[in-house]
């Protein structure tokens, strides 16, 4: 049985240093695809330059914020984005190699990469890219009429930042652009706020996400409303704990699979929304960290099998304990009770020779996303501003003026020691009442005030030991995923309060079904077997007192879901 310690996002966060270290080639690049062959191998792709090292590298520094340790890979990621960005246009040129050709890549990914570096540290080298890239950026959107990519308006958040938080006019401007076309005259944001055909759920959070950033910063209220409208569509696609399907109104097929990079953009768009007009989605966001998120991990590998540690690597292949250079991932295809959905090739979508008939296992975009995701509700959890601290999440969170500790899913109590004097609020669970909270401020029994979803417990003195005790109920529910006009995978979940323990397969007999992409019958793994199960939560339901896990202290810094004009 693992120890009893109290829930803390900054374990897992520290769990990717190793992967980030591993899963790369002798000279640092990630390796995009990870196959479930015999011996298991990692396959460089053409994401691995832009897209999935520019997302390590951010996450990387999210991880070293969130954890004060620093991967080893992190200044190598750096050294060699700002190697290919080229001067006399600013943008990320991807060289041709093996496996893939010579192009210039988009800028989203890497540009949120330099700004979030630039916000760091400081760095005029990092703060100078991101201004080439932006300016180059707008340059091509202008003169050379960029189609839009089957993300949308996947770079509209990057610019975002990089517009309000560096200073960048063009980046605005470039966001105003993209806004206009990818979501305002997208087919995939239809006048019923719901979304459009063949869609990837990660690109619409993503174009969302940045939607909402631009609407605050520009005061756009119709707009935001409009974004806020979508999320509540996308709240109808999933379950209460946060898995999500990847891709919606795109499969004509049962095969339904949840994509960490997706997870990652639902909670940047729900903390992003709580934080500005809607507090009642902290909920949602407190669910999915506790459970879906966090369950997307890869912590077994025992089912991938075992590596062949006497292959030496080639210029695109690894088969060099795989299994355990994996370990700290994310998942690309997770069902609600396994870490991979379903057996499915890369065939349909882009494969060529060297990875034809392969069953995908991971994609490493989700690597560095997971812990961006992490950072993001790490971040907002709670926040200390103009002399009030506000509880958003019942999760543990150390600040410079408070050092809270939760207890669930152990028991329902919710400590806070104060470090400065401060107002305090507390957002009150939604699976109990306010009459049922019971608070103390150094032992001694107080009466909050109620204001909508929060217990105002008034100003307090630094030194105060604040305590909320509160039932946590178990419960059950029967739900049930998949694609609208196919076979439905049906489930029955046990919470404790807002975490689950335990995620049923009802369908215990159902071992293959038909994939669109492959057009064949495919294994899928939404019974009770299958590789990494999840949920393997029973000692969640002890009634004991946990440990406090380790903390590390969040300075303030790297604050990008918090707009201001």
């Amino acid at each position: 049985m693992p120890p009893l310690t109290t829930f803390n996002l900054e374990h897992y966060a520290a769990n990717s240093r190793h992967y980030f270290e591993q899963l790369v080639d002798a000279d640092g690049l990630p390796y995009f695809d990870v196959f479930w062959t015999t011996p298991p191998e990692a396959a460089h792709d053409w994401p691995d330059f832009s897209d999935v090292m520019s997302r390590q590298w951010q996450g990387a520094v999210f991880m070293r914020r969130m954890t004060g340790q620093t991967a080893a890979t992190e200044q190598v990621w750096a050294r060699k984005t700002l190697e290919m960005l080229n001067p006399a246009d600013g943008q990320f040129h991807r060289p041709a190699t093996a496996f893939c050709t010579a192009t210039i890549e988009d800028a989203c990914l890497p540009l949120y990469a330099l700004a979030t570096a630039a916000l760091d540290n400081g760095d005029p080298a990092f703060k100078h890219a991101a201004a080439r890239m932006t300016e180059g950026y707008l340059r091509r959107l202008v003169e050379e009429h960029l189609p839009d990519s089957m993300f949308g308006g996947f770079g509209i958040k990057s610019f975002m930042v990089t517009a309000r938080l560096l200073g960048s006019e063009p980046a605005l401007d470039v966001a105003r652009r993209l806004v206009d076309r990818s979501f305002r005259h997208s087919p995939n944001f239809p006048p019923g706020n719901d979304f459009g055909p063949r869609v990837s759920m990660h690109g619409n959070l993503r174009t969302l996400l940045g939607t909402a950033d631009f609407a605050l910063a520009t005061g756009d209220p119709e707009l935001y409303s409009r974004v806020e409208a979508f999320y509540r569509f996308v709240k109808t696609t999933g379950t209460r704990f946060g898995w999500l399907p990847e891709a919606v109104n795109y499969r004509t097929d049962p095969l339904v699979g949840c994509e960490t990079c997706a997870l990652m953009d639902f909670a940047g768009l729900g903390v992003t929304l709580a934080n500005h007009g809607h507090p009642e989605y902290w909920g949602d966001m407190e669910r999915l960290a506790r459970n879906h998120y966090v369950e997307s991990q890869i912590t077994d590998v025992a089912w991938l099998g075992a590596p062949d540690n006497n292959r030496a690597d080639t210029d695109r292949f690894t088969w060099r304990d795989v299994g355990r250079r994996i370990v700290g991932a994310w998942a690309g295809w997770s069902s609600p009770n396994h870490i991979l959905a379903y057996h499915e090739t890369l065939n349909f979508h882009w494969a060529d020779e060297e990875l034809r008939d392969k069953v995908r296992v991971l994609q490493n975009c989700c690597g560095g996303s997971g812990v961006h995701g992490l950072f993001t509700l790490w971040k907002n959890a709670a926040r200390f501003e103009a002399g009030t601290l506000s509880v958003h999440m019942h999760l543990d969170k150390l600040l410079p003026q408070a050092e809270i500790r939760c207890e669930q899913p152990y028991r329902g109590r919710l400590r806070i020691s104060l470090k400065t004097d401060a107002a305090v609020r507390v957002r009150i669970p939604e699976f109990t009442r306010a009459a049922e909270l019971r608070v103390t401020v150094n032992d001694q029994a107080v009466t909050p005030a109620l204001s909508g979803i929060y217990l105002e417990l008034g100003p307090r003195r630094a030194g105060d030991q604040i305590v909320l005790n509160y039932p946590l109920p178990v419960t059950t529910e029967d739900i049930a995923v998949g694609n609208p006009g196919y076979r439905q995978w049906p489930y029955r979940i046990t919470w404790k309060g807002d975490t689950v323990l335990r995620v049923e397969a009802l369908d215990t007999e159902t071992t293959h079904a038909y994939s669109e992409f492959d057009g064949a019958e495919r294994r899928v793994y939404y019974g009770p077997d299958g590789p990494g199960p999840l949920y393997q939560r029973e000692h969640y339901f002890a009634d004991t007192a946990p440990a406090d896990a380790p903390l590390h202290l969040d300075d303030g810094a790297l604050d990008l879901w918090k707009i201001t004009r």
